[in-house]
């Protein structure tokens, strides 16, 4: 039994491993909220994720774009990865808005540029990770790699003020790092109305912190936790998997 299912996983593997050998990158049509976006599927990765789109991702996308009213906002997408939230946030923004996209990955960094002008729109693309400290981090290597306590590969690193201090809406997914960056730096980013937290629970990382950080300032708290991705009221739930908390303020 336990050699037929290694034989099983091994074929899986090889499949895997054949998958990502011969992967060939292309464009594909999507549509947020009504709009018509060209998106530059560049790695195997980016095709498991949004082609096509998980409808709980696309789910939660619809709902900042039709709720969040961003016209003309100062927007910073930190852990922007390939830029899909990128884009639907600079089309939404408008030409009076700006858009800051971050990611500590020089080739996400190019792919965002690319499906920038792939669909015409303008952000800053900046290669940083966000951290509590300016300079060299250690990073995992990997295109979703998080910040380490030590190693040989390093990343360039900014607190958020240093990006855009007069932000108006944040969003992060710095796989892990909110719990540090968010309480350390909420107070200096002030003029936040709206912030987007992809948060990943762990044994040092208890989503409450992140909770009772923004509760205390007088944020209005939803989350991703229906099973549809539709984005409801935070009622003090348990958060023990990866959701997104959106924090408002003044609204």
């Amino acid at each position: 039994m336990l050699g037929h299912l290694r034989s099983k996983f091994d074929k899986l593997a090889a499949q895997a491993a054949d998958r990502y050998l011969d992967f060939k990158p292309f464009i594909q049509d999507l549509e947020i909220e009504g709009a018509p976006l060209r998106f530059f599927v560049a790695t195997a990765q980016s095709a498991d994720w949004y082609c096509p789109m998980k409808p709980r991702n696309k789910a939660e996308l619809e709902w900042l774009v039709a709720n969040l009213d961003l016209g003309g906002e100062r927007i910073i997408d930190a852990g922007a990865y390939h830029g899909l939230y990128t884009l639907a946030f600079a089309k939404t923004a408008g030409p009076a808005g700006q858009v800051t996209a971050v990611d500590p990955v020089t080739s996400n960094c190019a792919i965002m540029e690319a499906n920038l002008a792939l669909n015409g729109l303008s952000a800053e693309v900046e290669n940083f990770a966000i951290s509590n400290k300016a300079g060299k981090v250690s990073f995992s290597k990997g295109s979703c790699g998080h910040i380490l306590p030590s190693g040989d590969h390093w990343v360039q690193a900014r607190r958020l003020r240093d990006l855009v201090p007069d932000a108006t809406v944040v969003k992060c997914d710095i796989e892990g790092e909110e719990f540090s960056v968010i309480p350390a730096q909420v107070d200096e980013m002030n003029k936040v109305r709206a912030w987007i937290v992809e948060i990943h629970p762990g044994p040092d990382r208890n989503p409450r912190t992140l909770v009772d950080t923004f509760a205390s300032r007088g944020y209005r708290l939803l989350w991703s936790g229906s099973p549809d991705g539709r984005i409801v009221p935070y009622e003090g739930e348990t958060i023990s998997e990866r959701i997104t908390l959106i924090a408002l303020r003044g609204t």
